[in-house]
């Protein structure tokens, strides 16, 4: 038999409630309930006069009575906790009277919103926390487990996983005025996710005809849905066999959306499929050298998303299986796509061929990121100088034609507020060009976020957030403007690439290109982390 709900942790509790069908499902729990208006009474009464220890706030209402009655109810010097999301209007003469203690919760437990707890798994010693966030839900499900909580009698409605957008609708609009307290998203057992699942819309893409391009795709998060797969889709040309992602939900749906014949979770139907020759890296940067390398192994074509690796170990694996073909390998190619915009051909054909080295200015108003954000994860993101910061060094090498030789750095302080991302880096090419890179997070995300300006020759030109083209040469001034919208060479790089795989020949982004942006990008992370201003020699592995 289940005990009681609140008998599990040996609390004493009372409950009050706007809705007299929660306050009687209370009692029957075995619970003191009272509607609004007999909340005081009874809780004098079942205090014995003296006031709740604690009090939960629950509701979800703008409303202050919330806090005005938790006021009234507590003890001298007793807790408040404002769980839900109430008006926060503290009454002063009550609170100051009982000298009560207000807290607001973050949700779940210490460890929330830590990156570090969360997604990088380094938990709290349980002698300074002894209630983290994955305690908190420990001890939830070892009262579970036991039998002393029972959850059934919360449980409203019930909806299998198919059925989730009737559920959500329910809750967002109930139209019928339901009473609704527990909404159950169930997977009976004939529907459980499975590794791999066929998509029946499109029963020919996941066995594509013998000779023919077959894709598969690592990662389906916001990035590949919003940007990535609509590019693919919309070039075609190839068999879209298959989509994997972590938890298999987003690939289902990407799976549907864009036509592919399959999904999953498990990167080995992917990678390890016979089937599959081109595969596409849309995964986080951590996964990024470890699946191209497998890829390559497997004989297979890469797109791999910015950034190649995250670590120089990493890149040598990869440059040293490069170096170990004979030429007639499998293609790679980063998603280095701003190289690959119309604007940016043309700004390169406009340089010609320079008899003079060129002065180039990269200015990116990145934007603020949460310190908290997985990008700055060294581990997961591998900071944004390294995750992000290598297309715009890869945009300076392509506009120079070659990979920089030394690299220097400086910075903002952080202040505890940045993480490195206030950042100018100078980098110096084998042609005596000059590269400056301003990657800024303290700026305003209104103004355009990117500015090219070069000049080189008695020539000049700028590139203003991929929208306008100027060119000035002579006392001739010739200005482009983008005929719809931004375009940063997505389409074009992925066309480009599909090309070399079909036809041969050399690569779309030079390897030494690759390579060298990426050793670039190391050389100028490690540059501020060690606080050197000088320049630092890059080595190409």
């Amino acid at each position: 038999e289940v005990n009681p709900a609140h008998l599990a942790a040996g609390c004493e509790v009372c409950g009050v409630d706007l809705d007299p069908r929660r306050v009687e499902l209370l009692k029957s729990m075995g619970m003191s309930a009272a509607v609004r208006e007999s909340a005081e009474g009874l809780g004098a009464s079942f205090t014995h006069g003296r006031g709740f220890d604690a009090v939960l706030i629950t509701a979800d209402s703008r409303s202050d009575d919330p806090v005005n009655l938790a006021g009234a109810l507590a003890r001298d010097r007793a807790r408040v906790i404002a769980v839900g999301a109430v008006g926060l209007n503290i009454p002063r003469k009550i609170y100051y009277e009982k000298e009560l203690s207000f807290f607001v919760s973050r949700s779940y437990g210490p460890g929330r919103y830590d990156a570090d707890y969360e997604e990088g798994g380094r938990d709290y010693p349980i002698g300074y926390v002894r209630w983290t966030e994955g305690r908190n839900l420990q001890s939830f499900i070892d009262l579970l487990a036991a039998h002393k909580l029972d959850v059934h009698p919360l449980i409203t409605h019930s909806f299998t996983i198919e059925q989730a957008d009737q559920a959500y609708e329910l809750i967002s609009h109930n139209k019928n005025k339901e009473s609704i307290l527990g909404v159950l998203l169930s997977y009976p057992a004939d529907s459980l996710p499975k590794r791999r699942i066929d998509n029946a819309l499109v029963p020919s893409a996941s066995k594509p005809a013998k000779g023919q391009l077959a894709l598969g795709v690592l990662g389906a998060g916001n990035y590949a849905s919003a940007i990535f797969l609509p590019v693919i889709q919309k070039v075609g040309g190839i068999n879209l066999a298959g989509v994997v992602s972590g938890s298999g939900l987003s690939a289902r749906h990407a799976a549907q959306r864009f036509g592919f014949g399959f999904s999953g979770s498990d990167e080995k139907d992917i990678l390890e499929n016979p089937d599959i020759n081109v595969v596409t890296i849309l995964t986080r940067h951590n996964q990024h050298a470890r699946q191209t390398l497998a890829a390559l192994a497997a004989g297979k074509h890469v797109y791999c998303e910015k950034p190649l690796a995250i670590h120089p170990e990493e890149l040598a694996e990869i440059a040293a299986f490069l170096r170990s073909g004979d030429g007639n390998g499998p293609v790679l190619m980063v998603g280095f796509n701003r190289r690959f915009a119309p604007m940016a051909v043309q700004l390169k054909e406009f340089l010609g061929e320079r008899s003079e080295p060129l002065v180039a200015n990269y200015r990116v108003n990145a934007g603020y990121l949460p310190l908290n954000h997985w990008l700055h994860a060294s581990e997961i993101g591998g900071g944004r100088i390294i995750g992000e910061g290598c297309h715009f060094v890869d945009f300076l090498t392509f506009l120079v034609g070659a990979p920089p030789i030394t690299v220097s750095a400086q910075a903002l302080p952080d202040n505890g507020r940045y993480l490195q991302d206030n950042v100018v880096l100078t980098l110096t090419f084998g042609d005596g060009s000059i590269g400056t890179l301003q990657y800024l997070a303290n700026g305003d995300k209104s103004f355009a976020k990117e500015r090219v300006e070069v000049f080189c020759g008695g020539q000049a030109a700028a590139l203003d957030d991929f929208r306008t083209l100027e060119l000035v040469k002579n006392g001739s001034r010739k200005v482009s403007r983008a005929p719809l919208r931004q375009d940063k060479g997505h389409r074009h790089a992925w066309e480009v690439f599909l090309a070399t795989v079909r036809q041969g020949g050399q690569p779309p982004v030079p390897y030494t290109h690759l390579l060298g942006v990426t050793q670039a990008t190391f050389m100028a992370a490690a540059a501020l982390k060690e606080g050197r201003a000088e320049p630092v020699e890059v080595k190409i592995p």
